[in-house]
């Protein structure tokens, strides 16, 4: 499945995509508000979705649960019982949808400015055990917006000293022995910021956030790679039916593989706009 998906997202750079308007969705209750990041279990009866301010402040991050009649209310997201204490945002849950990585603010009471990842257990309807990352996962820099292949490697951004520009994407790959053994990915970083991915369940490719390349639409756009024997590929920007000379960000494949999410700027709005992904 993930080779005709490979192709299909890569239609997407001559073909005209395809845009899905759905009247019920999580975020429906709030239809004028910011949306960022979505995410659902495979079965896609659990969705979880950030909301923000307009100046891309107070960050948190919502759920809501799919029953017969349609999506329900979202709330914010509770782990073991409770709120998260301060900012929270990109939750993604892992491709088996037992549990989600996510980038969170400072905890109340510490000095650091910096924001770190997270990972929490999801179990029978809940949040629950949620982790910091272990360094070298994170660093004394922002270490951001991550996702999960299905073999346990965190794909994630980061502003760590040794990168090509200000936002560098990086893997942490599980280590019996060592943790975890992080690489940063040249192929894929540049002089310009890098601050958001998405990778295949398999790892055959990643969908990520550019920002201001010559070869995008301007502001942040989306760039797909795929992975071979030899690395990975040149990114080519997502057409212009995907980009636009605002933002576009927070990329999220279903796990049927027919549906392409992402985090658009429109009409002054950050909103989520779902494609169809064309057939091979």
């Amino acid at each position: 499945m993930s080779v005709q998906l490979v192709f299909s997202l890569a239609a997407l750079l001559g073909a005209q995509a395809v845009e899905v308007t759905e009247t019920d969705q999580p975020w429906s209750d709030q239809p004028d508000a910011h949306v960022s990041w979505v995410s659902f279990t495979p079965d896609e009866t659990v969705a979880l979705f950030g909301r923000h301010d307009s100046d891309w402040g107070a960050h948190r991050v919502m759920m809501s649960v799919r029953s017969p009649q349609g999506w329900q209310g979202a709330r914010p997201v509770e782990i073991d019982g409770a709120p998260w204490p301060t900012q929270m945002r990109a939750m993604r849950f892992s491709p088996d949808g037992r549990g989600a990585v996510f980038s969170s603010a400072p905890l109340p009471g510490e000095t650091r400015d910096d924001w770190d990842l997270w990972y929490v257990h999801w179990h029978d309807g809940r949040f629950v055990a949620a982790r910091r990352l272990e360094s070298p996962v994170n660093s004394s820099a922002h270490d951001v917006h991550a996702s999960i292949a299905a073999n346990g490697t965190i794909y994630f951004a980061s502003r760590r000293r040794g990168g090509a520009g200000e936002s560098d994407l990086y893997r942490a790959i599980p280590d019996l022995a060592a943790g975890w053994r992080v690489e940063r990915l040249p192929a894929l970083s540049s002089a310009y910021s890098e601050a958001d991915i998405f990778v295949a369940p398999d790892e055959a490719y990643v969908i990520f956030a550019r920002t201001d390349a010559p070869d995008g639409q301007g502001g942040d756009d989306l760039y797909i790679s795929q992975a071979s024997d030899a690395g990975w590929s040149e990114p080519i920007p997502l057409g212009e039916d995907v980009n636009s000379p605002g933002y576009e960000y927070g990329a999220w494949v279903n796990a049927a593989g027919d549906r392409l999410w992402f985090t658009g700027f429109r009409d002054g709005v950050y909103q989520q706009i779902q494609i169809a992904l064309p057939e091979e």
